[in-house]
């Protein structure tokens, strides 16, 4: 089996602006045209505590045009009351808040770009920047996704991960980390064990002492995992990173970024297994919102959205972030519209009554 170590982990297919394809060995085929996609309830109903005759179907949940064909955004809270409870808590984030998680791999000057789809001009980065800021983006780390997906826990209304894949130091403290600083944001790393040698952990060690890097799994030597891969191999590649980050950066990952974007069924059991809580994969799909995750047909098949959540790629994050802006308004427009029928049915199965908006 190849080991990969530098080279970047996005496939090698072409990525625009508007439409960026993703993850070699798992693309999709979109329609020709794009319906408006509807998600299924967001929880199934529960067993009424008023009479059957009083309870009501819960609306449907939030709908756009804004997702390519084939993509289809899913829940993963099972829990009715509670998800309308913290969808409401006025203590949390509020409907329509969004988050757009961005993957980076080389920033360089205009005058030495390279001939892939992932690479950036140091010049559209900076546009990239200065478009987030126009648009109210704030960063979030991990730790604060896992809230907020799960929780709804409080986070700025558009929110965005800049996700440096790979090993990357140069990116990260001579572009990254200075923006960052400037604006108070932070810096994902996904981080490859690999080789890496003493110096290398000296100096990353040392800008993640500033407190700006949240450092994740990107696996112990950064081979694909793909079906039929031993599961005794799965596992070390998942799992053989955690001590070494917690050594070096004194806390355990709680994201695994997928290597090359490829996951299997098993691989995200194993990864769960292992204490993750997010994996992060190589296909753009959309932001993500609570409870409400868009992925394409590969990702459903695992059945579990918070392990395989999209992200943007860098080349035509400008386009995502504005998408993004757009969905949350949207969301948040439908979400007052369907307030008062979600009050009568959180009051009618829920014996309580959401509290005021």
């Amino acid at each position: 089996m190849a080991i990969v170590f530098l080279s970047g982990c996005a496939p090698a297919s072409s990525a625009s602006d508007a439409l960026p394809t993703m993850a070699p060995t798992q693309r999709d085929q979109p329609s020709p045209t794009a319906p408006r996609i509807t998600t299924p309830h967001p929880f199934p109903t529960p067993p009424p505590t008023a009479s059957p005759t009083t309870a009501l179907t819960p609306p449907s949940g939030f709908t756009t045009d804004q997702l390519r064909p084939g993509v289809e955004p899913q829940s993963y809270l099972t829990d009715a009351c509670e998800y309308l409870r913290r969808r409401w808590d006025p203590e949390r984030s509020a409907p329509g808040t969004v988050v757009q998680p961005i993957m980076y791999h080389s920033i360089r000057e205009p005058a030495r770009m390279l001939d892939d789809n992932v690479t950036v001009s140091t010049d559209y980065f900076q546009a990239t920047v200065d478009d987030a800021r126009a648009l109210g983006f704030e960063t979030v780390t991990t730790e604060e996704l896992i809230g907020f997906l799960t929780e709804n826990a409080r986070i700025p209304p558009r929110s965005m991960m800049l996700i440096v894949d790979d090993r990357r130091p140069g990116v990260v403290g001579e572009v990254l980390l200075p923006v960052a600083e400037q604006f108070d944001w932070t810096v994902t790393l996904s981080w490859i064990i690999g080789d890496t040698g003493p110096d290398l952990w000296s100096f990353m060690e040392n800008l993640a002492e500033g407190g700006r890097l949240d450092v994740q799994s990107h696996g112990l030597r950064h081979h694909y995992i793909v079906e039929g891969m031993p599961e005794d191999e799965i596992r070390e590649e998942i799992a053989g990173s955690i001590p070494i980050l917690e050594q070096h950066f004194g806390a355990r990952p709680l994201a695994f970024v997928w290597p090359g974007g490829n996951f299997t069924p098993l691989s995200a059991q194993i990864a769960r297994e292992e204490g993750y809580r997010l994996g992060f994969t190589a296909f753009s799909r959309g932001p993500l919102l609570f409870n409400w995750i868009p992925l394409g047909e590969t990702e459903r098949t695992i059945g579990d959205p918070l392990m395989v959540l999209p992200r943007a790629w860098s080349p035509s994050a400008i386009v995502n972030l504005q998408q993004a802006a757009r969905i949350g308004d949207e969301a948040a427009r439908q979400a007052q519209d369907d307030r008062t029928t979600e009050a009568q049915w959180y009051s009618s199965n829920c014996a309580a009554e959401l509290p005021p908006s």
